[in-house]
């Protein structure tokens, strides 16, 4: 009898010690990230001089303090006045502007235009967003994939090609979660500058 009750007495001690193990693996990361830059417009848009390409549509975010990111399960979500592409581009494409949601899965080189990689490769390499690096985000992050891990819908239709412009002058709402535990780790309005300021 007290072979069994020593035998119980260790069960539930080792059931306790692992789930309060597992709360501390388990507990959302906090990191203070800030904006260095925002810019961009909407993608072909205005006479022909002043348009805006996907590619100046640029967010350059700066990891300040904190904890570091596991780039496989930090998303990002961004909202605003912008617009995207249906179709394909001169082949009877057209633009489609309005609310527009972008999603970024997370932050992995996977699914992602190659110039994500280089232009996030020291960030990349280690698979954590930590103190001191940059990550640039831009407007064809997605291009060439048909499955990309960035996601672009405008007024809730999301049949577009995953690119994106934001309105210059407007405010966009950017918010950095952590995929995990679903919790929101930096949430930041940004104005969004003229790409060719």
């Amino acid at each position: 009898m007290l072979l069994i009750l020593i035998v119980l007495a260790g069960a539930i001690s080792g059931i306790i010690f692992n789930s309060v193990g597992e709360d501390a693996n388990s507990q959302t990361p906090m990191a203070r990230i800030t904006v260095e830059s925002c810019k961009g417009g909407l993608y072909g848009v205005g006479p022909t001089t002043k348009r805006v390409t996907l590619e100046e549509n640029k967010i350059v975010l700066m990891h300040e303090g904190g904890d570091a990111l596991p780039l496989s399960t930090t998303s990002i979500k961004i909202s605003g006045y912008g617009n995207s592409y249906q179709g394909d581009v001169g082949n009877g494409g057209t633009r489609v502007e309005g609310d527009t949601e972008v999603f970024y899965e997370n932050l992995s080189p996977e699914k992602k235009n190659n110039t994500y990689v280089s232009r996030n490769s020291a960030t990349l390499e280690d698979g954590f967003w930590t103190i001191g690096e940059k990550l640039i985000l831009c407007g064809q992050d997605s291009s060439k994939y048909v499955n990309s891990s960035v996601k672009v819908s405008v007024d809730g239709d999301s049949n577009t090609s995953d690119n994106y412009g934001f309105k210059a002058d407007s405010e966009i709402l950017l918010r950095i979660i952590d995929s995990k535990s679903r919790n929101i780790l930096v949430e930041k309005r940004i104005i969004v500058q003229h790409a060719g300021k």
